[in-house]
């Protein structure tokens, strides 16, 4: 991994953590409830740019690498490993979604957007390379 790009990734997680201790603060301070749950969703928000940002840089390296490989094995894996990213994620998606419709509708509007489109949008700006 580019040290730039670690550099990024590590300086995502730093802020990550920060935020959770926050979150961790004022439960122990018995904070309202809706201040909490907004922290929640901003440190989700957060991992999710995190998750994509690291999805991106894969793909650009390691994934591309192993594709335009000689080595079948490699290439079978590097696609293996993208379909699991990419069912993982559904399941979430699944998961946000069954959650959602038995409570608020409305919570459907501010989810982001899935790690699975964005890395979808990205594999296929691939194939023009």
């Amino acid at each position: 991994m580019a040290s730039q790009t670690k550099s990024v990734l590590l300086s995502r997680l730093r802020t990550i953590e920060g935020h959770v201790r926050g979150i961790l603060r004022m439960v122990e301070a018995d904070a309202y409830c809706p201040e909490i749950l907004a922290q929640a969703l901003a440190v989700q928000r957060a991992i999710d740019r995190f998750s994509f940002e690291l999805l991106e840089h894969h793909l650009e390296t390691c994934f591309v690498s192993a594709v335009r490989g000689d080595n079948q094995q490699d290439r079978e894996q590097a696609l293996r490993e993208l379909l699991n990213i990419f069912q993982t994620s559904a399941k979430l998606k699944t998961a946000r979604h069954h959650q959602a419709v038995e409570g608020d509708d409305d919570l459907l509007a501010h989810q982001p957007t899935s790690i699975a489109a964005r890395a979808e949008r990205v594999a296929q700006g691939l194939e023009g390379r």
